[in-house]
């Protein structure tokens, strides 16, 4: 990636850290970078191409961060993963509101490509996992589901976070996707 490419990107996770990214406008990401907004264009088409941009190193990073144990079992580590992305809603909701919901990412949830490292690294622990009754995409969908509904849930502190309850209902989910 070309250094001004990578200083865009960068000012904008910066950005999306500290404020909504729906407030991010080209004009004033090029104000903070001290920067014309053309010369933003000349990296990025529009918005959503940066922000898609952004997606991929923000999920890259969250896997490098996220560290699957092969020593333990894939159960296990959806566990792990699903604390993490817990503890991790709470120290940086802004950002995890934007991987999760910026309209960069349509395209994505409709064709679910290889763009995304973390995806990636939960489908992989999905598959061997789910015990074949449904897709494992049908099966990725109900642990993310939970993970993202429970995790908004401890967010606004109508919840605390229970590894008992987590370990209980991603059991439910595999007895129920047993054949």
């Amino acid at each position: 990636m070309d250094n001004t490419q990578d200083k865009i990107i960068q000012a904008t996770l910066e950005w999306i850290q500290n404020d909504d990214y729906k407030k991010l406008s080209m004009r004033k990401l090029a104000a903070t970078i001290g920067m014309t907004t053309g010369a933003i264009y000349k990296y990025f088409q529009n918005k959503n191409a940066l922000f898609y941009q952004v997606s991929i190193v923000l999920s890259r990073q969250i896997s490098e961060e996220l560290t699957i144990d092969s020593k333990v079992s894939p159960k296990n580590n959806l566990l792990s993963l699903a604390e993490s992305f817990c503890v991790l809603i709470q120290k940086q909701p802004k950002l995890v509101n934007f991987l999760f919901f910026n309209p960069s990412l349509d395209d994505f949830y409709q064709n679910m490509n290889h763009d995304f490292e973390f995806y990636d690294l939960v489908m992989g622990l999905v598959h061997q996992v789910n015990q074949g009754g449904i897709t494992d995409q049908q099966f990725f969908t109900q642990i993310w589901s939970f993970i993202q509904g429970y995790s908004l849930l401890i967010l606004k502190e109508v919840a605390d976070y229970d590894p008992s309850l987590v370990e209980l209902t991603l059991d439910e989910m595999i007895g129920g996707s047993k054949k």
